[in-house]
């Protein structure tokens, strides 16, 4: 019985192994992907809509991730806008900012899902839109309801409505 046990796993490992090679996912050769929007150096407060613009001649699908620059000239992923975006030519969504702290040198990051191409947005804050600034962001936090069913606030009880960032931080997805 040992024998039979041996030679079923042998087999098993055996196919296991000529059945994982996958062929390799290329993008064409100089194919790119270019972040049209948000626009550079406009200021978007948490919760507020987030749109986002690129071209992407890949043909592939892309994630659409919120990144922040080091300082020193590298960026890291913050907090991820969206999975499996789409693969058309040109596209763009809409996304609600994250809670994140104030700052400036955000970026959107829109990278392909099977070959790892990439673009950057212009550089951008969060934070509290200036009254001389280019404010472009749609919402606030400032606790508030615009109406839209989307800001924070309360119901008719005072029990306090759950934040974007919360519903967020549950599921991984915006709930717009």
């Amino acid at each position: 019985m040992r024998s039979i046990r041996f030679l079923s796993v042998t087999a098993a490992s055996l196919l296991v192994g000529l059945g994982s090679a996958a062929p390799a996912v290329s993008a064409p050769p100089g194919a790119t992907v270019t972040v049209t929007s948000p626009a550079a150096d406009s200021v978007h407060p948490v919760n507020s809509s987030l749109f986002v613009g690129w071209r992407n001649d890949t043909g592939q699908e892309v994630d659409v991730w919120l990144a922040q620059g080091d300082g020193a000239g590298g960026t890291q992923r913050v907090f991820k806008l969206a999975s499996k975006a789409s693969s058309k030519p040109t596209s763009e969504l809409v996304a609600a900012v994250p809670a994140v702290p104030s700052g400036t040198e955000y970026t959107v990051e829109v990278t392909t899902r099977e070959t790892g191409v990439h673009g950057y947005s212009a550089p951008f804050e969060v934070g509290p839109v200036r009254a001389n600034g280019p404010g472009v962001g749609t919402g606030s936090d400032s606790g508030s309801d615009s109406g839209s069913g989307f800001g924070s606030g309360s119901d008719s009880r005072g029990v306090p409505w759950p934040s974007l960032s919360w519903v967020q931080a549950q599921d991984g997805h915006s709930p717009r």
